[in-house]
């Protein structure tokens, strides 16, 4: 329920999700939800991932295609993964980041300046298929 991830928020929760693998517009929750960050996944050319959900809910894109990671079985330690569940860590380490290095920020201004900071890929600011950008650590704690 979109008021239960609102009053999180409110307490100061950064919140984020995966915006969806069926590579369609549909909005897929909880990452749909105004307080949610929903991530969308680029490949190693920084283009859109053809599996990623599109749509006015994707706020940032981070790589999420042929990601090595732990096996989700127990007999794989390591494996090549994709999705877009792939390229929320990379988004939730940014944040992490940029709170170590100002932990007086509150979750809106950490939302914010990985905003400001991403790396414009698509249509100029907020677009359905990158959100405002592939999200770039180094500028975002710089900015």
């Amino acid at each position: 329920n979109d008021e239960i991830f609102a009053e999180f928020y409110k307490e100061g929760m950064m919140l984020l999700a995966a915006a969806g693998n069926a590579g369609s517009y549909e909005y897929t929750y909880p990452a749909s939800y105004d307080a949610v960050i929903s991530v969308a996944a680029v490949d190693d050319t920084e283009r859109h991932s053809w599996f990623s959900q599109f749509n006015t809910q994707v706020e940032l894109s981070a790589p999420g295609d042929k990601i090595l990671s732990l096996g989700h079985k127990r007999d794989d330690a390591y494996g090549w993964y994709s999705g877009t569940s792939m390229a929320v860590p990379h988004v939730a380490g940014a944040a992490a980041l940029i709170w170590k290095e100002f932990p007086e920020c509150s979750a809106q201004q950490v939302r914010n300046v990985m905003a400001i900071s991403a790396w414009d890929r698509g249509i100029r600011n907020c677009d359905m298929l990158f959100g405002f950008g592939v999200v770039q650590v180094q500028a975002a704690v710089e900015y």
